[in-house]
């Protein structure tokens, strides 16, 4: 009998985010002033309700003294972990390997 895989949900940028505002207490009305976004903008990326944009990325980068590289990479991860949950077993013919052409 073969035993059921359990994984993690995958993490939104949002999460890191929301706790890096409550550890700093700044609310989604002083990042959204500093960003020149709404805070609803914030707000909703906060909550995993939006992706993290490369724009938003550097805003709140320079925002909050981080990189933009760090939250794209995290949204970025975030996307491909969502994509293998929904889509697990892909159909693909593997046309190169190790640098060669196979079919």
């Amino acid at each position: 009998m073969g035993k059921k895989e359990k994984r993690l949900q995958p993490v939104h940028p949002g999460d890191l985010l929301s706790r890096i505002m409550k550890e700093m207490d700044i609310s989604s009305y002083a990042l959204a002033k500093a960003t020149g976004k709404t805070p609803t903008q914030i707000h909703r990326i906060a909550n995993g309700k939006a992706s993290m944009t490369a724009d938003m990325a550097r805003l709140i980068g320079m925002a909050l003294g981080t990189s933009a590289d760090m939250w794209v990479r995290l949204q970025a991860q975030y996307d491909l972990e969502v994509a293998k949950i929904k889509n697990p077993d892909l159909e693909v013919t593997q046309i190169v390997d190790a640098g060669q052409r196979v079919a």
